[in-house]
């Protein structure tokens, strides 16, 4: 309650402080709030090394081996923070195991399989939109045409001087059209679970040759080769162009990945918390957890009518 009077009461001090007679339920309730726990696992900066895995999943066509560096932080992140939610219950200590195994059903599917999947679709998805725009071929159709000019051209060394370049064209374009052939009977053998995997999840490495057109894919390919042999005086420099050229493409497919898991996260974090682990995994544990303290209760009683007899 708050003192009040038509007289202003008047002031006591003690120790030059002023006494205050104000007990209004704001400032009690001010004095008396608990300050809520806050989890320091989830405050930046160490928030942060929960994502290094999702950069890790973007990056991978670039550079795996960076890549696969960027997982060793998110690995000991998820560890610790199984561990702190097995150990404490907020800021008070109560192990408990199934608290544990619900974060680790969380972090294995918001922070790993999740961010994994989505990440291959942006891959795919921005490679398949290479197919609207320049030469009408998707990004994996390119790199892989690319990949080939980069190994025919190291084999049959055809910067070589004194080759006559029609005859190192008519090479290649055989050579090509062979690959191409090639590509279109190993993709005819899959079943559709492979085509469909190999569309969704595994950027088309498959079918990106054998699905592309094929006067495009062949003038595209022709059109490159005519270029490392018009621009490059040596091995070298062709290697180091088309290597330049293949890391832009790459470099686009990873721009679809980190797309994909940046607009996916938040609804990642709400199906898996809301569905998976309030809908199917705490129902299962609350069923065994009922069946253990049954198997329990029988236990006893029949301890109980043993000790009778």
């Amino acid at each position: 309650m708050k003192v009040t009077s038509v007289n202003h009461a008047p002031n006591f001090k003690a120790f030059d402080g002023t006494i205050n007679f104000d007990a209004s339920p704001s400032l009690t309730a001010k004095n008396n709030e608990k300050k809520k726990y806050k989890d320091p696992l989830t405050n930046w900066p160490l928030r942060g090394l929960g994502y290094t895995n999702d950069i890790g999943i973007a990056i991978n066509e670039l550079a795996p081996a960076t890549a696969r560096l960027f997982w060793v932080p998110a690995l000991m992140y998820f560890g610790a923070d199984i561990y702190d939610k097995y150990k404490n219950k907020g800021d008070k200590y109560k192990p408990n195991a199934a608290r544990a195994f619900n974060q680790a059903i969380f972090q294995a599917c918001a922070s790993i399989m999740f961010p994994a999947i989505f990440g291959h679709m942006g891959m795919s998805l921005f490679s398949a939109i290479d197919k609207r725009r320049g030469e009408k071929l998707s990004t994996n159709a390119k790199e892989q045409t690319l990949r080939f000019i980069k190994s025919h051209s190291a084999l049959h060394d055809v910067l070589e001087a004194g080759k006559d370049k029609n005859e190192v064209l008519d090479k290649f374009t055989e050579n090509f059209d062979k690959f191409y052939k090639l590509k279109k009977k190993d993709y005819s053998r899959n079943n559709f679970i492979v085509k469909a995997y190999d569309k969704l999840l595994a950027n088309c490495h498959r079918g990106a040759v054998a699905n592309s057109n094929e006067i495009r894919i062949k003038d595209y390919a022709k059109r490159q080769f005519l270029e490392v042999l018009d621009n490059c005086q040596n091995a070298e420099i062709a290697e180091k162009v088309l290597d330049k050229k293949i890391f832009k493409l790459k470099a686009w497919k990873s721009a679809g990945a980190f797309t994909a898991i940046i607009l996916t996260a938040s609804a990642v974090d709400k199906f898996v918390e809301k569905v998976i682990i309030k809908k199917f995994v705490k129902p299962i544990q609350s069923s065994l957890q009922s069946q253990k303290m049954s198997f329990n209760d029988f236990n006893e009683k029949r301890a109980k009518k043993t000790e009778q007899k």
